[in-house]
């Protein structure tokens, strides 16, 4: 599947977070490349011993709403009513249900600092029987200050390692979550 415009992904630090409680970390939105669909987004944090160095690292784990945000009632109604099979996909070692999508700590962004690696790469699956989308994130500070996720999706690069696929242009990716701007996100919900 070649896909000619990476999708947009953006995470917005959640203001009803509080230490120890079960809300997520982020809540925000995401879309497969080449489509204006955008679905909502919840990531939760957990952190992990790096099985090389012992380091406690930081990943996010979260799901993808069911329908587009910019669905229709009529729309988000039938597509909650009619079940279709959520289909399981991989990506390399890596296997992800329906609507999941995982960011881990790049490994890679220290090898080439001068290539401004994302900061978290993982996988999106849509759960639609499409392949799973890759994800490239960047941690950052919006304009008031508060900790965001931005960055892009894309589909992977038959052939290529991880690292030669993390070439996208971050300044595009940037511009692309600016004009797709949703403001903050509050308003946003997810089924579960």
């Amino acid at each position: 599947m070649e896909q000619t415009k990476n999708g947009n992904f953006i995470g917005y630090i959640n203001q009803r977070k509080r230490p120890g409680d079960k809300n997520p970390m982020f809540k925000g939105r995401i879309s497969q490349p080449g489509t204006e669909q955008q679905f909502p987004l919840s990531l939760w944090a957990h952190e992990y011993p790096d099985p090389k160095t012992g380091e406690m690292k930081t990943m996010f784990n979260g799901i993808a709403g069911r329908f587009s945000l910019s669905a229709e009632a009529a729309e988000q109604i039938t597509s909650l009513m009619r079940h279709a099979p959520d289909e399981e996909a991989a990506l390399g070692n890596l296997t992800l249900s329906a609507r999941q999508v995982v960011l881990f700590p790049n490994r890679f962004k220290e090898e080439a600092p001068e290539k401004d690696r994302p900061d978290y790469w993982g996988g999106f699956n849509p759960g639609d029987g499409s392949p799973i989308v890759r994800v490239s994130a960047w941690m950052s500070k919006d304009r008031y200050q508060n900790a965001i996720l931005r960055g892009g999706t894309s589909y992977p690069i038959p052939g290529k390692s991880e690292a030669e696929m993390q070439t996208f242009d971050r300044r595009e990716q940037d511009q692309l979550s600016d004009q797709q701007s949703l403001g903050s996100p509050g308003g946003i919900q997810m089924d579960r």
